[in-house]
């Protein structure tokens, strides 16, 4: 395990914060809950039928603690509460549920509400969830962080050598706009900060750098830096960026030294913003295969709520390191909850 990733689960363990787990039935969810509670990592809360958690842990030669608590909708004492807290979000929305009863029974959505109404700090599903579908029930329950008004999402990449990058978007906007591309950087380089502790350099990429080329598809790139120079010059921002930069002027001191020498973040860059979900998903992929690095996400950014994805072929590793990511997140406001 890497220093950085050693460091997450050790600051997490401090907060002693409550993570909701809503496929519990599977065993590496199940394998991680028990070893989040043994180590002190966090609080996994447990979604699911007692006994069948047990024959679950049984199976994979585990015990489940007494100590690690698990909640099951259809009999937990505050469903009533639950219910109409539901049924207030879908007020305030004015988007009328055909059956908010039958809604509270579906796990993710009954995670996402614990978080919502301050019973737990966070979630984290897709283990056997979709992205689709975590995102449906973050989005209708938690909803969007009036901040930012869009849900993203990024990768923490830690290269073989123990260098973190963020990668964004590389899961949820196919073709973001200038805007969209702008709260993208504002997100991941938030995640940076928050996650490696460093000041983030933020790179708008492209094929082309600073100019070399010109193509109709760099649109929604310039419009980007030009929303953050604007917000810069407004001391709105508080982070290194530049762009339009090739990855090679993004990564490499010497090509950055050649193609974009006054550049304050070319060949120091440690926040990748892809300029579409094509290539930030494909860049994300290869860099996880072919250069070794671990891919740690996708990390839901602009929700209300931290609520946090997973790959579906995720490793019990995986889960814990997103659990004490999870646990790291700012809470859900007490506006927000009401």
């Amino acid at each position: 395990m890497s220093d950085l990733l050693k460091t997450l689960r050790m600051r997490a363990s401090k907060l002693d914060r409550t993570i909701v787990l809503p496929e519990a039935g599977d065993p590496r969810v199940l394998t991680a809950a028990i070893r989040a509670h043994r180590d002190g990592l966090c609080k996994p809360l447990l979604i699911g039928d007692r006994d069948r958690l047990r024959d679950a842990a049984a199976e994979i030669s585990l015990d489940l603690p007494d100590s690690l608590p698990s909640l099951e909708p259809a009999t937990d004492p505050l469903r009533l509460s639950m219910l109409d807290a539901l049924n207030r979000i879908a007020e305030e929305r004015r988007r009328p549920l055909a059956d908010p009863a039958e809604l509270l029974q579906e796990p993710l959505h009954y995670a996402n509400l614990l978080v919502r109404t301050g019973r737990a700090h966070g979630a984290v599903m897709g283990a056997v969830a979709t992205t689709s579908d975590t995102l449906r029930a973050a989005l209708r329950v938690c909803g969007v962080h009036p901040e930012y008004r869009l849900v993203t999402s990024c990768f923490l990449m830690l290269l073989p050598d123990g260098r973190p990058l963020v990668y964004a978007d590389c899961g949820v906007i196919p073709r973001p706009s200038g805007e969209q591309l702008a709260t993208i950087a504002i997100l991941a380089a938030a995640t940076h900060r928050l996650l490696v502790s460093e000041e983030p350099k933020v790179a708008l990429l492209a094929f082309s750098t600073l100019g070399s080329a010109v193509h109709e598809c760099l649109e929604p790139v310039l419009l980007a830096r030009d929303i953050l120079r604007r917000k810069e010059l407004d001391g709105d921002l508080g982070f290194a960026f530049d762009g339009e930069l090739q990855g090679d002027a993004a990564l490499v001191p010497e090509v950055a030294r050649s193609k974009a020498p006054d550049s304050p973040v070319a060949g120091q860059a440690n926040v990748m913003i892809f300029p579409d979900l094509n290539s930030g998903n494909i860049a994300y992929k290869i860099t996880e295969r072919l250069a070794g690095a671990r891919a740690i996400g996708p990390l839901l950014r602009g929700l209300a709520c931290p609520i946090h994805d997973l790959s579906r072929g995720c490793s019990v590793d995986d889960l814990l390191d997103t659990m004490a990511i999870t646990a790291l997140e700012p809470p859900t406001s007490a506006a927000h909850r009401r």
